[in-house]
């Protein structure tokens, strides 16, 4: 379900009559629109190449309007990034890889055990579940659910090409409008990736683009991935048999490649994919991010019974873990919210957070950082790893907080 309440990111307006609304930064560049003053607008986000230049969304004539305008152009922008700095990170969770029919779906048919021991794996060792399925096909070319697998497989190996090979023999075979929609995605990902230098860590694999990423903050990436990696594995109880892939984007190259939000700064999708927005500096708010996807890795590493683990506890512990803190003012917010059913509860967050609008994603992701703390308030004598081997505890648990958090 969306959420349709707008939360505390201040108002952000246009500051001059008939300002230039551009196609780009450059003075150069197009006229999309001439904006008048005080229009109101909604901040995509800001260029971090030192142009001082934002990408805005507005309304002329009744119709919707993006682009670039500078920073001399808006009013309101000092309240913005104070509000802004005090929200919480912004990372979409898509689940487990592309959008293909759950493996198991697959398996359920199927008489050959290599299946049912790479499904499995395909969360934790994918790379080994890929050379079991590639022993299956050996056996059974034509098998179009050992092909897909096997695509899936490849894909969360960070082998974009292989995947798509095994995708396309399994299409071949037998058409599937699911799958093929997950293919075409992912040749769009494949065509647009810039990212091709590698470098590894004990944990991680990071691919990157050369030309956004000097080497020597690629190696402070790496070391920081795999030093907090350690930390969370410790507290949640996650094992990494094969490095986890991380990639790391320009923001163009990742919007285009992922097909993320505009407000998205990374996710997880059996790959690390990021957005580096930081220049030549591996910023704080940078490293908040990486350990966010970090704990989506780990989550994913840990069996969660018949269902995923739900949404609330993913993007909570990964705000927790990565040091998010809500203000008590947002609390008392949510907790209004909450009593008047203004938001759903935990149970009935929607599991894929990748369309939402930046207001919905704000009041979404607030509502499961309180629920983390709630759940570290209320359960640390029990101990989270506990919880976490034991998911069906989970629906109980989950009741427990509605009524803490004041549904």
């Amino acid at each position: 379900m969306a959420l349709s309440v707008l939360f505390f990111f201040a108002a952000v307006a246009v500051g001059a009559q008939q300002t230039p609304l551009r196609s780009g930064c450059d003075i150069q560049d197009g006229i999309v629109a001439r904006l008048s003053a005080g229009t109101p607008v909604e901040v995509q986000f800001r260029l971090s190449d030192g142009s001082d230049c934002f990408k805005i969304s507005a309304t002329v004539d009744g119709k919707d309007v993006l682009g670039y305008v500078p920073a001399s152009a808006l009013t309101g922008l000092a309240q913005f990034n104070e509000d802004r700095s005090s929200a919480p990170s912004m990372s979409a969770t898509e689940g487990p890889g592309p959008r293909v029919a759950d493996p198991y779906q697959y398996v359920m048919r199927s008489t050959d055990p290599a299946l049912h021991r790479a499904a499995d794996l395909l969360n934790s060792s994918p790379a080994e579940a890929l050379e079991q399925l590639q022993a299956a096909i050996r056996r059974n070319p034509r098998d179009p659910d050992a092909l897909s697998l096997a695509g899936l497989a490849a894909y969360r190996s960070d082998q974009l090409s292989i995947a798509l090979d095994y995708w396309k023999q399994s299409l071949d075979l037998a058409p599937n409008q699911a799958l093929a929609a997950v293919y075409d995605q992912v040749k769009r990902e494949a065509a647009a990736d810039r990212s091709g230098e590698k470098l590894y860590g004990a944990h991680v694999a990071l691919r990157y683009e050369g030309e956004a990423l000097p080497v020597e903050t690629a190696r402070a990436i790496v070391a920081a991935l795999d030093d907090d990696y350690s930390r969370i594995s410790a507290q949640l109880g996650c094992t990494s048999e094969e490095r986890i892939p991380a990639i790391v984007h320009s923001r163009e190259s990742y919007l285009s490649s992922t097909g993320a939000a505009e407000w998205s700064g990374g996710q997880y999708d059996g790959r690390i994919q990021i957005a580096w927005i930081d220049g030549a500096q591996l910023s704080p708010q940078m490293q908040r991010t990486l350990k966010h996807e970090l704990v989506h890795a780990c989550l994913m590493n840990i069996p969660s019974g018949s269902r995923p683990w739900p949404a609330w506890l993913q993007e909570g512990l990964a705000q927790k873990l990565s040091g998010e803190t809500l203000p008590a003012s947002v609390r008392q917010q949510l907790r209004q919210l909450a009593q008047t059913h203004a938001v759903p509860k935990l149970e009935d967050l929607q599991q894929d957070w990748s369309r939402m609008s930046t207001p919905d994603a704000v009041v979404a992701y607030n509502l499961a950082l309180a629920a983390a703390d709630a759940l570290y308030d209320d359960y640390a004598s029990y101990g989270i790893r506990n919880i976490l081997t034991n998911p069906d505890t989970l629906p109980r648990i989950t009741a427990d907080l509605d009524v803490k958090l004041g549904f």
